[in-house]
C-alpha cells in the first residue's frame, strides 16, 4: 500500500499547484499569450534539463543495462493495449472520420511530460527518471509516427510520410535523454557547481507544469464537453481498466516491480496535450482532443489513486 500513499500524497501536492495556476489567471498574472510562452519554456528548456539532471544523478550504468530492454518492451506493450482500448471505444461509440481518429489518439497517448514525470519522480525519486528517459524514447517514436498520423485529416492520409514525421523526434527532450544515456554509459560526472545549477532549473518542472495545467483550464469551456459520454469512456477504459490489465500481465511476466509501477502509472495518466496541438496544426478535429484532455485531467485526480490502491493491494 506504500505505492497508493505515495500517489495520494503527490496528487494532493499537485492539486494545490493546479489551483495556483487557476489563481494566476484570475489575478491576471497569466494570460493566453503568456500561457503559450510558459509551455514553450517548459518543453524546450526546463523539462530537458530536468530529464538530463535527474537521470545522471539517480542511476548507474548497471541500473541502465539491467532495465533498458524490460522498459522498452513494457512500454511497447502498454501502447499496444492503449491502441486496442482506443479502437474498441471508437467502434463502440461509432466515431468516424477525423473525430474518431483524434479520439483514438487521445486515448492512446498520455500527458507524460506535465503529469507523468512529476508523478513518477514523487513515487520513485532515485531511479524513476532513468525509467522515464527510456520510456520517453519509445513514447516519442510511437507519438511522431502513429500518433501524428492519427491526427491527420482524411484528405492528407494518403500523402503522409512516416520518414518526415520521424524527423520531428529530435526534440530538446530527446537531446536531454540521449545526453543522459551517454553520461551514464560513459560514467561521466558534471562539475559540482554546474550540477547544482542544472538541478535548481530542473526542479522548476513540476510546479510550472502543474501551474500551466491549472491555468489552461481557465481558457476552456467545460460545459461543451461535459455531456459527451465518450470522454468518460476514456476515463474508465484508458485510466482504470487498461492500467490494471497492464499491471496483471507485466506481473505475470515477472517484470521488475519498479518498472511495473512506472508503466502502470503512465498508462493511467490523462490524455496528452500534444494531440490537440497536432490536430490544430494538421487541420483535424482539435475540439475532440481538447475535450478528452480536459475531462481526463479532472478525473485523473480520482482515477490515479484508485488504480494505485487496486494495484498496490496486489503487489
Amino acid at each position: 500500500m506504500e505505492y497508493f500513499y505515495r500517489v495520494l500524497t503527490q496528487l494532493e501536492i499537485f492539486s494545490v499547484m493546479i489551483l495556483l495556476g487557476v489563481f494566476a489567471v484570475h489575478t491576471k498574472a497569466i494570460n493566453e499569450k503568456s500561457l503559450s510562452d510558459l509551455s514553450k519554456l517548459i518543453m524546450r528548456l526546463i523539462l530537458p534539463v530536468m530529464i538530463f539532471h535527474k537521470s545522471i544523478n539517480g542511476a548507474t550504468k548497471a541500473d541502465m543495462m539491467s532495465s533498458f530492454a524490460e522498459v522498452v518492451l513494457a512500454s511497447f506493450f502498454m501502447f499496444i493495449v492503449l491502441f486496442a482500448v482506443g479502437w474498441l471505444l471508437k467502434k463502440a461509440f461509432c466515431l468516424q472520420g477525423n473525430y474518431g481518429r483524434v479520439y483514438q489518439a487521445a486515448t492512446m497517448f498520455g500527458n507524460v511530460g506535465f503529469i507523468g514525470i512529476p508523478l513518477i519522480l514523487g513515487i520513485l525519486p532515485e531511479r524513476g527518471m532513468l525509467y522515464m528517459a527510456i520510456f520517453f524514447i519509445v513514447d516519442q517514436i510511437v507519438l511522431w509516427s502513429l500518433g501524428f498520423y492519427m491526427t491527420l485529416p482524411e484528405d492528407q492520409l494518403k500523402h503522409a510520410s512516416l520518414k518526415s514525421n520521424l524527423k520531428n523526434i529530435i526534440s530538446p527532450a530527446m537531446v536531454g535523454i540521449f545526453l543522459a544515456i551517454s553520461f551514464i554509459a560513459l560514467e561521466w560526472k558534471l562539475p559540482v557547481t554546474l550540477n547544482k545549477a542544472l538541478g535548481a532549473v530542473g526542479d522548476a518542472t513540476t510546479p510550472l507544469s502543474l501551474i500551466y495545467i491549472g491555468a489552461s483550464f481557465c481558457f476552456c469551456d467545460v460545459r461543451q464537453f461535459a455531456a459527451r459520454l465518450e470522454y468518460y469512456a476514456i476515463v474508465v477504459g484508458k485510466m482504470i481498466i487498461a492500467p490494471i490489465v497492464i499491471f496483471l500481465v507485466l506481473r505475470a511476466l515477472q517484470v521488475q516491480e519498479e518498472i511495473i509501477t512506472v508503466i502502470t502509472t503512465l498508462a493511467g495518466v490523462p490524455s496528452m496535450a500534444a494531440i490537440a496541438m497536432f490536430a490544430r496544426t494538421n487541420g483535424s478535429d482539435e475540439n475532440c482532443a481538447i475535450g478528452a484532455i480536459l475531462i481526463t485531467t479532472i478525473f485523473s485526480l480520482f482515477t490515479l489513486p484508485l488504480v494505485a490502491y487496486i494495484t498496490g493491494s496486489l503487489l
